[in-house]
């Protein structure tokens, strides 16, 4: 233990004139009782002035004095004070600052801290050597001191880098050091082997003893992802205990479009997930983030922990964005009729399909073009296009009566953009000019893109255009007939590729184009495009644009960032001079991540003696604690002291009258007030004194019937859960603004369990799990039935949120809903009282747009002819929801903050709505009313 203020310590000479001055305390007061004056007369009274203190009670003064004499010394303890001022002469702490130091650099940093203080004051001299290169390129120089003020302030600005470290730049510096003497050496390690990690072992036990310090490297991973066949992450870490990751889809504005979990077992080094996100939200993913904590025994993440650029993975252009262009032609898109009907309905869910013509859709940036039969005739268009898919675009053609002339000849079949020669003419497969029968699919090639898909057994194919046999056709075909004759055939093209389909895109050819099998052949084939990035892929090297720091904020380049060649992205790591993050113009993007090239990771070698991080705790003052302790007992003397001469009885005798006069005030002023009767009021005058009546008392009040409050069914799936609460957080909040109506925070409610009397407004996302429940249902008819609203939301199902959820969520509505008195419905308009209870409005979006909302045709007269339900799939919750931090966490689609807020406005209408009833209806009424009026 040390003092920081010794002189305090005199003091301690006070003890004995304490001791005289509190030795006597006056005698406490003797109580007699005088049954006769008689006894008056043989009372001698004797002479008392003082009385000796009892010897605890001069014990305890002492204690206390002394205590708060020692407190005012300010002692120090310092924790395993032999570990740290082991040896003696310089400390050279090594500290590991890469991004593998993120998830615990804070304590790193007290650490280091601590231990180059502790040195400076044994006036020894500590030297700072940092094991990742600087953002200029280099690896920093040792930072040698003996001035504490200059260490402190250099581990004050000290921040990680966001790249590995350089250990084979480390073993000469660490050398160099030798020449001064040994040295005690600390070493905060990352835990992480890399190959030189031998020969720094070797170069820091040549230069003094080595304490080896770490946190647990199981708090160490990196994301990566691939593209090639779909969207995959990959996560890595050491091989540790059970792990729970969840990976974020967020957009540029860092809202999140998808949330995906991944559960990493035991001892396992990898895994990695498929990351299925409809086209429209993979297009708006900018980023990859990787959240990780502990697990519990459900899986569920308990503590969130920063994995700076390691737990980052970027998309680039061509990852995120395969725009498709459909070539269009006058009447093509007849209903039922047309080939670009088909190809859109194949396409709505899969891609983003833009329509034009062939100049307009190569004007922009473009990944796949389909050409259904007769658009690409003209030699201008066939050059043009010719030269995109050489520069790396990918050309998909349907054949067709133009594509098929008649005859056998083969200067007619002169086409530079078909993947194979053809034959004249129409092969004709069944009907009643034909000895053929249609012909189903064959297996598809193993070397196929369609290698893998599920072949319905009724696909058949009528007619087709024939490839002419040839030495070379088998290597251009990837899809057959059961007779042998291709189906589909392709070829290179410079860096693109062209694609031809022997069918027409609708069902005058085959069944195909209205099979399930088409979009799925369809997507295979965009995921094989190069992305928008190879229609502009003219650079061989790329600038660094943005880079990631030590935060995962993407920022100006560091001054030691070079230009990567194109070609070196997918096998290059990141370092100092190839930071992570963006190269390349915008068009041309490429993303640098640390967990694409990045080799397994592996546990590092002990590079010396082993120390836990817990050994170098700080230095705890003691003052406060002594202090604290001090004046607890010199009130204690004060209390004792008291009750010693009967003041103590008097003094709780004074401060109990104002309160038992307040008390009795406020009972007296209880019947003025208006209230309803409670069940102490008619209780019997028989009652018993002492006993309490039975009945509910005001503290037992729910919270809603004190604060009006909004409400949300609990459906027990977490996500939907919190994005309800946060959802109706939020929308209270921001009605509160921007009303009188003043709400608490929501509710969460199970029907049939939980009371609803006290709520106007109830919302219900319907899951497709939810089952028919007798008790909920017939509590919400009661809920219904006397005022309240539903707001029941189907979750984007069926929309571009969740394209493949409408069938799952109309039957889960069905079920929710059986046995709930719902009235005849209608879309909700701008006519409705809804659309102009508080704001004025003309639609009624969520996290996505233009979904129907459905309100009561007619609404109960008992009611105000009210609606009691409200229904849509617009995901209001979502929209409306704000986070903890105050964001909002989740991105709407497609109009951004702008349609963020007219969720929230519709939100406000329909609390007004559920509060108010219709009286906003009367305002309609006005003109007739005038003229019924005359005026």
């Amino acid at each position: 233990m040390s003092f920081l203020a010794p002189y305090a310590l005199i003091g301690l000479l006070a003890l004995p004139v304490i001791w005289w001055l509190i030795k006597a305390t006056p005698p406490p007061p003797t109580e007699q009782r005088f049954p006769s004056l008689m006894i008056l007369n043989r009372l001698h009274p004797r002479r008392a002035d003082t009385e000796r203190a009892p010897l605890w009670l001069l014990l305890l003064r002492l204690v206390a004095a002394a205590l708060v004499i020692v407190g005012l010394a300010q002692p120090v303890r310092v924790a395993h004070e032999r570990s740290l001022a082991a040896g003696s002469g310089r400390l050279v702490i090594v500290l590991d600052d890469g991004w593998s130091a993120v998830p615990h650099w804070s304590e790193r940093v007290r650490t280091a801290r601590l231990l180059g203080d502790h040195a400076l004051e044994q006036q020894n001299e500590v030297v700072l050597v940092r094991a990742a290169r600087g953002p200029d390129g280099a690896l920093p120089e040792p930072f040698a001191t003996r001035d504490r003020a200059r260490f402190d302030a250099l581990m004050g600005r000290l921040r990680p880098e966001s790249w590995g470290l350089d250990r084979h730049g480390l073993v000469p510096a660490i050398q160099a050091l030798s020449d001064g003497g040994r040295a005690r050496v600390m070493v905060l390690a990352d835990g992480l082997a890399t190959p030189d990690d031998a020969a720094l072992k070797g170069a820091l036990e040549a230069l003094g003893d080595v304490t080896d310090i770490r946190w647990s490297a199981c708090d160490i991973a990196t994301l990566g992802a691939t593209t090639a066949s779909g969207l995959k992450a990959r996560v890595s870490v050491l091989p540790c205990p059970a792990r729970h990751f969840e990976i974020h889809a967020r957009s540029e504005q860092g809202g999140t479009l998808a949330v995906f979990p991944l559960d990493i077992p035991a001892g396992l080094s990898q895994a990695q997930t498929d990351l299925d996100l409809p086209a429209i939200l993979r297009n708006q993913t900018a980023r990859l983030t990787l959240s990780t904590g502990a697990a519990d025994g459900n899986g569920t993440a308990l503590a969130e922990m920063n994995m700076g650029p390691a737990g980052i993975r970027l998309l680039d252009e061509g990852d995120r964005r395969r725009p498709v262009g459909l070539v269009a032609t006058p009447n093509d898109d007849t209903p039922l009729v047309g080939s670009a009907f088909f190809l859109s309905r194949a396409l709505g869910n899969i891609a983003e399909l833009r329509h034009g013509s062939v100049d307009q859709l190569l004007g922009g940036k473009l990944s796949v073009l389909i050409a259904p039969d007769g658009t690409l005739s003209q030699e201008g268009l066939q050059h043009r296009v010719d030269a995109w898919v050489k520069d790396g675009g990918e050309l998909i053609r349907f054949a067709g009566p133009a594509m098929a002339p008649g005859g056998d000849t083969p200067d007619a079949r002169v086409d530079p953009l078909l993947p194979v020669a053809l034959m004249g003419g129409v092969r004709q497969l069944g009907g009643p000019m034909s000895w053929g029968t249609p012909q189903k699919l064959a297996p598809f090639p193993e070397g196929s893109p369609f290698s893998g898909l599920n072949q319905p057994s009724d696909v058949t194919v009528t007619r087709q255009v024939l490839a002419r046999p040839s030495s070379e056709l088998t290597d251009h075909v990837w899809a057959r007939l059961t007779d042998g004759t291709p189906l589909v055939t392709a070829t290179r093209s410079g860096r693109g590729e062209i694609v031809l389909f022997h069918v027409t895109p609708s069902p005058d050819w085959s069944n195909l184009p209205i099979s399930g099998l088409f979009p799925e052949m369809l997507q295979r084939l965009i995921q094989r495009s190069e992305g928008v990035r190879g229609a502009t892929a003219t650079a061989t090297t790329l600038q660094p644009a943005e880079t990631l720091d030590a935060d995962g904020i993407l920022g100006p380049p560091p001054p030691g960032a070079r230009a990567l060649p194109a070609s070196a992205f997918g096998n290059t790591v990141p370092s100092a001079e190839h930071p992570p993050g963006l190269y390349g113009p915008h068009a041309q993007r490429r993303a640098l991540n640390l967990g694409d090239a990045m080799a397994a990771l592996t546990p590092e070698m002990r590079l010396g003696t082993p120390m836990t991080p817990r050994s170098a705790r700080p230095e705890q003052p003691l003052g406060p604690l002594l202090l604290a302790c001090g004046l607890l007992l010199l009130l204690l003397d004060l209390v004792l002291s008291l009750a010693r001469r009967g003041l103590l009885r008097r003094a709780s005798l004074a401060l109990m009258l104002p309160v038992a006069g307040w008390q009795a005030a406020h009972a007296q002023a209880l019947p003025t007030q208006p209230s309803a009767p409670s069940p102490a009021a008619t209780t019997p005058a028989t009652t018993p004194a002492g006993v309490t009546p039975a009945g509910p008392q005001a503290s037992d009040a729910p919270p809603a019937a004190l604060q009006t409050r909004l409400a949300y069914v609990v459906t027990g799936h977490d996500d939907i859960d919190q994005a309800s609460r946060e959802g109706l957080d939020g929308l209270s909040k921001y009605t509160a603004d921007r009303s009188s109506a003043q709400l608490g925070p929501p509710d969460g409610v199970h029907p049939g369990t939980d009371d609803l009397a006290f709520y106007p407004l109830l919302y219900w996302p319907v899951t497709e799990d939810v089952q028919a429940d007798p008790k909920r249902t017939a509590a919400l008819n009661a809920f219904m039935a006397h005022g309240g609203i539903i707001l029941i939301d189907t979750q984007g199902a069926g929309t571009e949120l969740d394209p493949d959820g409408g069938g799952a969520s109309r039957a889960a509505l069905r079920r929710a809903t059986d046995g709930l008195a719902v009235p005849p419905l209608m879309k909700l308009d701008d006519h409705h009282t809804i659309a102009h209870s508080f704001y004025l409005l003309h639609d009624f979006p969520g996290r996505v747009s233009g979904e129907p909302v459905w309100v009561a045709r007619h609404g109960d007269e008992a009611l105000d002819d009210v609606s009691p339900v409200i229904i849509g799939a617009a995901d209001w919750a979502h929209a409306w929801a704000v986070g903890p931090d105050g964001s909002t966490p989740y991105a709407v689609i497609p109009g951004g903050e702008d349609q963020r807020t007219q969720a929230y406005r519709f939100g406000v209408n329909v609390v007004l709505y559920a509060l108010t009833g219709n009286y906003k209806a009367d305002q309609m009424k006005v003109p007739a009313l005038l003229q019924r009026m005359g005026q």
